[in-house]
């Protein structure tokens, strides 16, 4: 009795073994029929059609343009020192020397352009191209007789040129730079105009910019060391006197201004 009770004891085991066995295969095999590879990515077979939809959005999704510059304006006001190396005031082949004193007169003028900065492509470094535009004044210390004594000049500045900065800590940028163009100037006395004349200029720059945080605007200081050469031929309308800036001599104004700016 015992020894039956025992073979059909050790006949349930086996069975029970071999179900077992057969069951772990299908086990396996819909756990793995539940996930699915999309695109590198292992995603339940149940979330298979939201995995699409969040694909299609990303692709419909609009893509955030990147700016590599802007364009900007700025005005500028400061102070200058205009001087002169060999000035002349003619009157009837006699020659006499004039001389811009080293009085301070008002600048003032506007810049504008076109200002890049890309740290993804430039690093640091930034770049301009501008237009500038700037008035400035002068009075002259000789005369010959009566003639030029107290004399003033104002002088128009034209020009168009760049700069090259580095940026440091995302908001404070020195640069160097360099202008020149056209001037347009005027004498006056006190038997009235000598009329205008046209020469040229050009100057190095230096400065500092300094970007407002969260903003468009920037604030600065810029210095400029102005030459100006052939603004020759004043004409005095009594006695037939003329101003000249003799041979390859120049006038020429260290110039110091402060800046405010938009950026577009």
């Amino acid at each position: 009795m015992k020894r039956r009770t025992w073979k059909a004891t050790a006949f349930l085991a086996g069975v029970s073994c071999a179900m077992m066995l057969g069951v772990l295969p299908l086990r396996a095999g819909t756990g793995t029929t539940q996930e699915n590879e999309e695109d590198g990515v292992t995603v339940p077979q149940g979330h298979k059609e939201a995995y699409e939809a969040a694909k299609e959005q990303m692709k419909e999704a609009p893509q955030e343009k990147h700016a590599s510059g802007a364009w900007f304006l700025a005005g500028a006001a400061g102070m200058g020192w205009p001087q002169s190396d060999s000035g002349q005031i003619v009157k009837g082949g006699v020659g006499s020397s004039l001389g811009f004193n080293q009085n301070e007169v008002f600048t003032g003028g506007l810049q504008g352009g076109y200002y890049w900065h890309d740290p993804d492509k430039w690093g640091n470094l930034s770049f301009s191209a501008e237009a500038i535009g700037l008035y400035t004044g002068a009075t002259t210390s000789a005369s010959v007789g009566g003639v030029g004594a107290g004399a003033g000049a104002t002088i128009g500045l034209l020009g168009l040129g760049g700069t090259i900065g580095y940026r440091i800590a995302k908001s404070f940028e020195p640069f160097v730079g360099f202008y020149g163009g056209g001037a347009l100037g005027q004498v006056s006395a006190g038997s009235g105009t000598w009329g205008n004349v046209w020469g040229y200029w050009f100057s190095p720059a230096v400065g500092m910019r300094y970007f407002i945080p969260n903003s468009h605007w920037f604030i600065g200081a810029e210095a400029l060391f102005v030459f100006l050469g052939d603004l020759n031929g004043f004409n005095q309308n009594l006695g037939g006197a003329t101003a000249n800036v003799t041979g390859s001599s120049y006038m020429y104004e260290p110039i110091v201004m402060m800046t405010i700016g938009y950026a577009f």
